[in-house]
């Protein structure tokens, strides 16, 4: 009896599979063919294979047999003829370790492994189970799970890798990640076995999704968990209940004291204005969206958002905000954008391209300023000068007749140097702008133009005309409303020792006539806004000796005894 029982256990255990034994219920197939059948694994049985060894191959341990035998309806003391289907389910199916792949990093980011050892922070890093990402404050990453699956940590969060994990010949991923502080914006590829998760925890609340955009943002008294597309499943951590469902732009907010609201809707997508191509820095980009407490930007090189190289929160002004960046290198680009409400719920994302070309930069115009009143009537020799470009090898100086430069009065491309001298501008109101020239591998790139500055060349400035009223000189010109004035009079048309020098509000002046000889009179006009013009030619004027009468008078002959030159 003993003898009996060991060889019909035997027989159950081994099940040996013998070519003439009678076909079983089932397909037939390739022996050792391996194949997913909807969650579990069919496998066609090769010579000499046993559920034993079917179990061992498959879930790891032989102990596993007559659950396999059990899924298949197989009698314990049957054979199985070769290249019969097994299947075998996938609760058998053991889970190996997983890796999550940085696909995009910038800034600083420090990881570690659960020895606390450092993982490097490179572009291709494997990065296991259990693993501690943190970004500072200028930090970003983004990781890819082996199902295409990708998650963003921006600056200032803190993130375990707390399980990844995929199953044997399903390939079923099974991921929960930890966020301790800051936010993480997650796409998650969409599941196609039972059994897949994707979860993130923080210490207030859970969510869980099967496959969807959605962000997750654990701050100390709240959790804001973010729908973009598909459905998340939120849960108050701790709480024994079935996960509310938030759907596509909808929102929703645990508390540190476990309640969760009821499904919020997310503001629409704000109005973004902002030039698709910019040549300033910083870059300027105008928000507006009626109801939004303050607003988020984020600025990606690639259009899915996963390469990020900056982010911004702006404060809202009654719906408004202007978010910049001082710092992007040349480039195309793709803008996100956000409005964040008043319980701080971020809503949907409007998208726009972004192409910067600020380099060389512009450089900064110095002189002239915007008026130019020469003494002699005419704008020779004008100076242009502006400032210098580190990376600059020469400069273009363009003057024009009109601000948006279609009617070119000269165009120089090939300065060698930070200035010029123009001749001939007669008159009237002119532009001038400058634009920086670097050499880039041996080729000459231009860089944006500088603000156009305005040019006005007025006519000279009237000379002083001179009258002579009993003892006293009289002088007076043209002027203009609000204008103020220096007179000057000097026995020398250089004017190095003045006797007189007054200012005045009035277009003219009057002092005691001088002792007889030659003299020289000038005037400048200084405008409401301090522009001082260039003095007036200098008008020659001779005191002649003058007689006196009995009581002290002048003894005039005509007119008077002043003669102008």
């Amino acid at each position: 009896m003993h003898t009996h029982t060991v060889l019909k256990s035997s027989a159950i255990a081994m099940l040996i599979i013998a070519a003439s034994a009678p076909a079983m219920a089932g397909k037939l197939g390739i022996p050792g063919e391996i194949a997913r059948k909807n969650a579990d694994i069919s496998y066609h049985i090769a010579q000499q294979e046993t559920l034993s060894s079917i179990a061992l191959k498959f879930t790891g341990t032989a102990k596993n047999w007559p659950a396999i035998a059990k899924a298949n309806r197989i009698a314990n003391d049957r054979t199985i003829p070769i290249g019969s289907e097994i299947t075998v389910p996938s609760r058998l199916l053991p889970d190996r370790s997983a890796f999550a792949t940085v696909v995009a990093l910038r800034g600083a980011v420090n990881m570690t492994n659960k020895a606390g050892e450092v993982v490097d922070s490179r572009i291709g890093a494997q990065v296991p189970e259990g693993a501690v990402i943190v970004t500072d404050d200028d930090g970003f990453i983004t990781f890819q799970l082996q199902d295409g699956t990708t998650f963003a940590l921006p600056p200032s969060s803190n993130l375990q890798l707390t399980l990844l994990r995929i199953q044997d010949y399903t390939e079923r991923s099974r991921t929960q990640l930890t966020l301790k502080q800051g936010r993480v914006s997650s796409e998650v590829t969409p599941f196609k076995l039972p059994g897949a998760q994707y979860q993130i925890q923080t210490p207030l609340a859970i969510a869980g999704v099967r496959g969807t955009r959605f962000r997750v943002n654990a701050e100390p008294q709240q959790t804001y968990s973010e729908v973009l597309n598909g459905t998340v499943g939120v849960t108050a951590n701790g709480k024994q209940q079935a996960a509310r469902p938030i759907i596509a732009s909808y929102g929703s907010v645990v508390g540190s004291d476990g309640r969760q609201s009821a499904p919020i809707p997310l503001l629409p997508a704000p109005r973004m204005d902002g030039a698709a191509v910019q040549e300033r820095l910083p870059v300027r980009v105008q928000l507006a969206q009626p109801d939004a407490a303050a607003f988020r930007v984020t600025v990606s090189t690639d259009q899915d958002g996963l390469h990020r190289v900056a982010e911004t929160r702006v404060p809202g002004d009654h719906g408004q905000a202007l978010a910049r960046f001082a710092d992007l290198d040349d480039g195309d680009y793709v803008i996100r954008a956000s409005a964040i409400d008043s319980i701080g719920l971020e809503g949907m994302e409007a998208v726009q391209p972004l192409h910067v070309k600020a380099r060389p930069f512009a450089p900064l115009l110095q002189t002239p300023g915007p008026k130019v009143r020469t003494a002699d009537g005419a704008a020779a020799d004008i100076a242009f000068q502006w400032a210098q470009v580190g990376d600059a090898v020469r400069y273009r100086l363009q003057i024009a007749r009109d601000p948006g430069f279609s009617d070119l009065l000269s165009d120089r491309p090939e300065l060698a140097s930070n200035h010029d001298q123009q001749s001939g501008l007669k008159e009237g109101l002119y532009y001038w702008r400058v634009a920086s020239i670097a050499d880039k591998a041996g080729k000459f790139a231009q860089g944006p133009w500088s603000d156009a500055a305005p040019l006005a060349v007025l006519p000279q400035q009237q000379a002083p005309e001179a009258s002579q009223e009993a003892d006293r000189m009289r002088f007076s010109w043209r002027g203009e409303t609000g204008q103020q004035f220096v007179f000057e009079s000097a026995a020398t048309p250089g004017f190095e020792h003045a006797s007189q020098h007054i200012e005045t509000t009035e277009s003219a002046v009057s002092f005691a006539t001088p002792e007889a000889g030659t003299y020289y009179a000038r005037v400048q006009s200084i405008d409401p806004d301090g522009y001082r013009g260039a003095f007036s030619p200098p008008q020659k004027y001779v005191v002649e000796r003058r007689w006196r009468t009995g009581d002290g008078g002048s003894l005039n002959s005509g007119p008077g005894p002043v003669r102008a030159d």
